[in-house]
């Protein structure tokens, strides 16, 4: 089944400052959005918006034709930052954001952390962790509930060569039964991936049309 985002006049102020101003997209199963533009253009006020980590000062943002329609289970979000509980254990991370949403297996755990790479490291604190294998963690926890619509804000920071092929890789994975928008300065690191490139400029969206490499 495909699914579709439709963001509609989406707006965002807070005070006299105009963040968003009547931003417009649509997007189905199977595409990969590609937002640019330069800082302070809007990139991870509007991925917030989507995800319902902000709220939007006027328009819609519409699942399969809903409102109400995106879920935890369904959405799956990666932040530049890895955003994790430094104390607890890698493994540990898994299971409480397992358990959080009511979705635990373990099999699913370590196949993820088998997939990123750090079952081997599934019982040391994510604050030993080098900043490439918390983003790599931070991976797999976004990918625990197999979201319908993924976004990812700069997720190739801190990542060295084999977690960008990692990132990549899962990419494509996922392309066959998910939405997903990624925020990226660089371009060169999506090359050969089917992607869409919509750039933000003073919080507007300009589409840039469609790259087939």
């Amino acid at each position: 089944m495909s699914d579709q985002l439709d963001v509609i006049g989406v707006s965002k102020q807070i005070g006299p400052k105009r963040i968003l101003t009547d931003v417009s997209f649509s997007s189905i199963t199977g595409e990969l959005l590609v937002i640019t533009g330069p800082n302070g253009a809007g990139k991870t006020t509007l991925l917030r918006l989507i995800a319902g980590l902000s709220k939007k000062s006027s328009g819609q943002i519409l699942w399969n034709g809903s409102c109400y329609g995106i879920d935890h289970g369904s959405l799956g979000y990666l932040s530049h930052k890895p955003m994790l509980y430094e104390t607890l254990s890698v493994l540990d991370n898994m299971v409480f954001f397992a358990k959080m949403y009511d979705r635990f297996s373990m099999e699913s755990i370590e196949r993820l952390l088998e997939r990123v790479g750090l079952w081997l490291y599934r019982y040391e604190p994510a604050a030993v962790l080098s900043r490439g294998m918390q983003q790599r963690l931070a991976l797999a926890r976004t990918l625990l509930f197999d979201p319908k619509l993924i976004l990812y804000d700069e997720p190739f920071t801190g990542l060295d060569f084999n977690g960008q092929k990692l990132l990549r890789e899962v990419l494509e994975e996922k392309r066959a039964n998910s939405i997903q928008i990624v925020i990226s300065h660089e371009l060169s690191l999506l090359q050969g991936l089917p992607h869409e490139e919509m750039k933000l400029l003073r919080g507007r969206m300009v589409r840039e049309g469609v790259s087939c490499e």
